[in-house]
């Protein structure tokens, strides 16, 4: 098939939306498909400000995303002939009237932004200018021929706000980005040795380590995980406790002072920037993932970890419980101490959750993934 992909402008660093469409991408030349990526570029913005998403040079980006991008979308159409577009992010709907009445769909991984926009949680609360535009992205996405949703909690979310009939709205879990796998604690050690951390992290006679993995954002529920971890440690007592290594960015000032208020700091280890082999082997040497988020579109590092053969604590919320699986032990994110009870109960059995997680972690397959687009973009072009 000839398959034209729809991705994000690269200097707005969405990160996971990018892993998934050059997953995409690799995935579909293998299986000798043509495909072409065509994604916004700065034109006029690198004309202004430095570019960031935010003031000045975030409008010049509009401009440059909104404005010119879709003429050349609309040129590449014509010139190519695409059997099928697939918009790999469900913001890329807004350049739905570009697509000339070729079959089309766009992926959503979540509607949280949209439904933030719509007041729905109160925890974010964009401008007026966001809430015009993920009311525009929203308008666009209930008249998309179809969508594809990677977790039943998402389709849920498509289904209540854009009115689309269920037939046009389907399920289709991501795939890992990168071949987690279990590898040697030798090989593991080895691969972080740059990082010069404490020989004792990875001493489970002298607590090992808990592994979180996110960023600051409200839903990733950052106050929580710390509440959760001091609680954690008084019941694990006697016993030598875990320490709590943290890889995303840096802990906002509010979240530094619940870390001294909590008398944890010197048992928290930042860490941010690391590869995904250095990802594989912290999952490969942790106790356990703990993931403790309000919401979530899907939740990588639970698919992530399980691949490692890593026991997981997460929220008892979907769409984690979907991700889960059994393998994971599940807790209620907005109580701290029922949350650290859950844990502690369950941390002397963690190692008999490892061939659970193992178990899990085909469902996460890369081909799984094509297979189901593959056959999906099939039906469009009907």
């Amino acid at each position: 098939m000839n398959i034209l992909l729809i991705g994000n402008l690269a200097e707005d660093r969405q990160e996971s939306m990018t892993r998934f469409t050059d997953l995409l991408q690799a995935g579909l030349r293998a299986r000798d498909h043509h495909v072409t990526l065509l994604a916004p570029t700065l034109r006029l913005a690198r004309f202004g400000p430095r570019y960031r998403y935010g003031g000045l040079p975030k409008y010049l980006g509009y401009f440059d995303k909104f404005a010119l991008f879709p003429r050349e979308l609309r040129r590449t159409i014509t010139a190519a002939r695409p059997d099928v577009v697939h918009l790999t992010d469900q913001a890329g709907a807004v350049y739905r009237s570009a697509l000339q009445g070729v079959p089309a769909l766009a992926t959503c991984h979540d509607l949280l932004q949209i439904r933030a926009a719509r007041g729905e949680i109160p925890q974010q609360q964009p401008g007026r200018a966001g809430r015009r535009y993920q009311a525009w992205i929203l308008a666009n996405l209930a008249r998309m021929p179809h969508l594809a949703c990677v977790s039943d909690y998402t389709r849920a979310d498509a289904l209540r706000l854009t009115g689309l009939p269920p037939a046009r709205i389907s399920v289709i879990p991501n795939a890992l980005n990168y071949p987690y796998q279990p590898i040697p604690a030798d090989t593991a050690r080895a691969r972080l040795a740059a990082l010069r951390l404490d020989p004792a992290l990875f001493d489970a006679a002298r607590g090992g380590f808990l592994l979180q993995i996110g960023g600051g954002h409200w839903y990733k529920n950052r106050p929580g995980l710390l509440a959760i971890y001091a609680d954690l440690r008084r019941r694990l007592a006697p016993a030598p406790p875990p320490a709590l290594v943290m890889v995303g960015p840096s802990l906002s000032a509010q979240d530094g002072a619940l870390v001294a208020a909590l008398g944890i700091s010197q048992h928290l280890v930042p860490l941010s920037g690391l590869s995904n082999a250095e990802l594989e082997a912290l999952y490969n040497l942790a106790e356990g993932l703990i993931f403790p988020s309000w919401a979530e579109g899907f939740g990588w590092p639970l698919a992530e970890a399980q691949a490692c053969g890593c026991p997981a604590f997460a929220s008892a919320r979907a769409p984690m419980t979907e991700v889960g699986g059994r393998s994971t032990v599940y807790f209620d994110p907005a109580d701290s101490a029922a949350a650290g009870r859950a844990i502690a109960a369950a941390w002397p059995t963690r190692t008999a959750l490892r061939p659970l997680a193992l178990a899990e972690a085909p469902r996460w397959r890369p081909g799984l993934m094509l297979d189901a687009y593959e056959a999906l973009y099939r039906q469009l072009t009907l």
